[in-house]
């Protein structure tokens, strides 16, 4: 390994770590201060919100990492940067979504508003961790990464200290935090004019990469929102959100790897041998990362819910032990969907993945009557393992050539 991929690695790996700490103390945080109930709303919310962000994003966030380590795009002199476009539209988006929140109901309208800014606020630092990955900047990354984490748990935790606390008050205090981060010189590449345009060449990738976003967030987050519409157990809702948020803390550790070595066969586009050898080394060590966490989890993780979350989360345990099930699939899928992208491919992932949130929806509807909470996170193993069909059938067709 060579020093200055284990300085990106080391400096994205430390911050991911202080982000997953910071991140499920909050979470914990917010699970005992709002109690079952109030933390299924929260969530429920936060996955409409979620939902909402991939069209504030538009896949941009994707494009300007990619194009900026390795352009593809035909330099035009008359059109605007990537990120001038990327704002223009997620300003016009947010001003849309301000639009649709009075066709929620009376008591979700303020939070559904606030949880709508803080996502526009967290779309923006996204793309300012795409320019900077891009530029190879890793550790200026990480450093930015964990300025928004701090900015954001603070001010969230500071939310709870009012009287009573709900969704609103979190969703108003997350959305100070990111105002604060933005703050910051880290974010000084989105000092540039908000500019709208449609041209073909942009939209036609972040079309694909839209899509993605919208198909990986419904079937990662579709379970929430079929949970609480199907079984109206808020408690149900909030003991499966706790157990999810254990898998995630996974996920997040994976993320840094999957990102250096995305730009990493995104240069190599043109050396198959070398796109090649990253690709197999990754995907090992994504299997081998997959198979350590479930065992780990399986054996440590009903003590980690219980001392998290505390003794009301009991029913959380056995939907803990099902949902592990999904990180065989989830890992590897992470490798095969970024070699994909680097490959130029979005569009045959785009497929494969809308098909996956097909299916996820439709065994939720199937299972959650019959099983509930279980029966969501059965629909999650089956859809990615499903996924991971889909995805690794492009290498086998195609192998490393690019689009």
């Amino acid at each position: 390994m060579s020093r200055a991929l284990a300085k990106a690695l080391s400096s994205q790996w430390a911050a991911t770590l202080y982000a997953a700490a910071v991140s499920v103390g909050l979470t914990f945080l917010l699970g005992r201060a709002l109690g079952p109930a109030v933390f299924g709303e929260y969530s429920y919310l936060l996955t409409l919100g979620s939902l909402f962000a991939i069209l504030q994003d538009g896949g941009f966030s994707t494009l300007v990492f990619r194009e900026t380590a390795k352009a593809g795009l035909a330099h035009l002199p008359d059109r605007p940067p990537l990120l001038s476009l990327a704002l223009g539209h997620l300003l016009a988006v947010t001003l849309l979504g301000f639009c649709m929140v009075p066709l929620f109901p009376l008591g979700e309208r303020l939070s559904l508003g606030a949880a709508v800014i803080y996502y526009a606020l967290f779309c923006a630092s996204s793309l300012v961790s795409s320019e900077l990955k891009g530029h190879n900047n890793f550790a200026a990354e990480a450093l930015w990464r964990a300025v928004v984490r701090t900015a954001t748990a603070l001010a969230a935790g500071a939310a709870l200290l009012f009287p009573s606390p709900g969704p609103l008050a979190v969703f108003a205090g997350l959305a100070v935090g990111q105002l604060l981060a933005l703050a910051t010189p880290y974010a000084r590449p989105l000092r540039t004019r908000p500019k709208l345009g449609l041209y073909r060449d942009v939209y036609a990738p972040c079309a694909a990469f839209l899509c993605i976003s919208a198909a990986t967030t419904i079937y990662f987050r579709c379970d929430i929102v079929l949970l609480k519409f199907l079984t109206g157990d808020d408690a149900t809702v909030g003991n499966y959100a706790a157990a999810y948020r254990l898998i995630e803390g996974v996920i997040m550790l994976a993320t840094p790897l999957a990102h250096v070595f995305f730009r990493k066969l995104r240069v190599n586009l043109d050396d198959q041998g070398a796109f090649g050898r990253s690709f197999r080394l990754m995907l090992g060590v994504m299997i081998a990362l997959a198979v350590c966490a479930t065992l780990g989890g399986l054996i440590l993780g009903p003590s980690i819910l219980r001392l998290a979350f505390g003794d009301k989360y009991a029913a959380a345990e056995p939907l803990l032990a099902w949902l592990l099930a999904s990180l065989p699939f989830i890992l590897p899928n992470y490798v095969l969907t970024q070699g994909l992208v680097a490959l130029g491919r979005e569009r045959y992932y785009a497929v494969v993945t809308i098909i996956a949130a097909g299916v996820n929806i439709g065994l939720n509807f199937l299972l959650i009557p019959l099983l509930a909470a279980k029966g969501s996170a059965l629909a999650t193993v089956a859809t990615e393992a499903a996924l991971c069909a889909g995805l690794g059938w492009a290498f086998v067709k195609w192998g490393f050539t690019k689009r």
